[in-house]
């Protein structure tokens, strides 16, 4: 009956896949979704419990669970991983499976890493986007039944004090926004309230009601960045790259954000890096002057990726060294970090391959 749910509520490309999931032709594909995400309801569990055989399909609800479903996953040679829940619920099932896979470690010989497929079932999804993924349990039912899109490589950072790899990460008032928008949804027990504080109204009001107050109330940190490696600038007039020595200081002086990003999208597909894919051996360095007032006024043109401004200055970076003044917020793939004044970031020498629609 489940599976003539799944049937029923899937698009009319989907349905006849469904009739293909056989045990001797279906590749290796484990599912694993965040039973804590605000997507992943009981209905929702039922639908790929229809789909997904019982032995291939994995609940996290801890970091502990999430270890040892990882662990499993890298034991069992999965081809591929298909993950569900925001971009935290991402990027921290890849640096398991890292974990996972270093473990497993013999000699020379270290466990493969599967393919990622991200599967929808967040709040931002920017990797969601940045992938072209779709609906969630049409994009399984597909991928399960042989029907995988290209896959590509993704390149990450890596926070070389904590070894932990991301796609996209913050320090500023944009990381304050995300603790601010956390902490205000989980201050309201209104279940509707609630509903309407974890969507993108969520951001604004947490925005209005907590960051901007914050931010008039604090100055601006005196920030130090200085390359580790080769860099360059991006020229705001050309889009050009302009080469610089290894090792140059970047920037000195007062700053409200410093983001880096090897995707171009955050949440909601705003399109904050928007040279994050122009070359695989670096990443894209951002550093912020603007005040709020100024990215709500230009917010269309920010968050499509095509305002050009002197209050941006942006670089391509094998790594980076932040030092800061005061501590500043941190986020990394959306999720919380607490407060850090000084930071190392660096192009991470391990890579996962995802399925990209967005390719096709």
């Amino acid at each position: 009956m489940l599976l003539q749910q799944a049937n029923r509520e899937a698009s009319p490309e989907s349905r006849s896949y469904i009739g293909h999931l056989r045990p001797q032709s279906r590749p290796r594909v484990a599912v694993l979704l965040n039973a804590n995400a605000k997507r992943v309801n009981e209905r929702v569990r039922a639908q790929f419990e229809a789909i997904v055989p019982r032995d291939d399909l994995f609940f996290s609800r801890s970091l502990e669970e999430g270890r040892e479903i990882a662990r499993t996953i890298i034991a069992r040679r999965y081809d591929t991983v298909l993950a569900g829940g925001g971009d935290g619920t991402i990027v921290g099932a890849m640096n398991l499976l890292l974990n996972a896979a270093n473990e497993g470690k013999t000699g020379l010989y270290r466990p493969p890493l599967p393919d990622v497929g991200v599967l929808r079932l967040g709040t931002g999804n920017g990797l969601g986007y940045a992938t072209g993924a779709g609906k969630p349990l049409e994009d399984a039912m597909q991928i399960i039944a042989g029907q995988r899109p290209r896959a590509r490589p993704l390149q990450l950072m890596e926070d070389r004090a904590g070894g932990d790899v991301f796609p996209f990460a913050s320090l500023g008032y944009d990381a304050q926004l995300l603790n601010d928008y956390v902490s205000q949804w989980r201050a309201t027990s209104n279940p509707m309230a609630q509903t309407v504080m974890k969507s993108v109204a969520g951001y604004f009001v947490a925005l209005g009601t907590r960051t901007i107050p914050q931010q008039i109330r604090s100055g601006t940190p005196q920030i130090r960045l200085t390359a580790l490696g080769r860099c360059s600038r991006i020229d705001p007039t050309t889009d050009e790259e302009v080469p610089l020595p290894a090792g140059s200081t970047l920037f000195e002086g007062g700053a409200r954000t410093v983001m880096f990003g090897t995707t171009p999208y955050y949440g909601y597909k705003m399109k904050v890096f928007p040279y994050a894919e122009r070359r695989s051996d670096r990443f894209q360095l951002r550093v912020s002057t603007a005040g709020i007032p100024y990215i709500l006024a230009n917010l269309p043109s920010i968050w499509d990726g095509t305002h050009r401004t002197d209050k941006f200055v942006d670089f391509l970076v094998e790594g980076v060294r932040f030092e800061s003044s005061e501590a500043m917020p941190y986020q990394t793939a959306g999720d919380a970090r607490g407060y850090r004044s000084d930071l190392e970031v660096q192009l991470s020498a391990r890579t996962f391959r995802v399925l990209d629609r967005a390719a096709a």
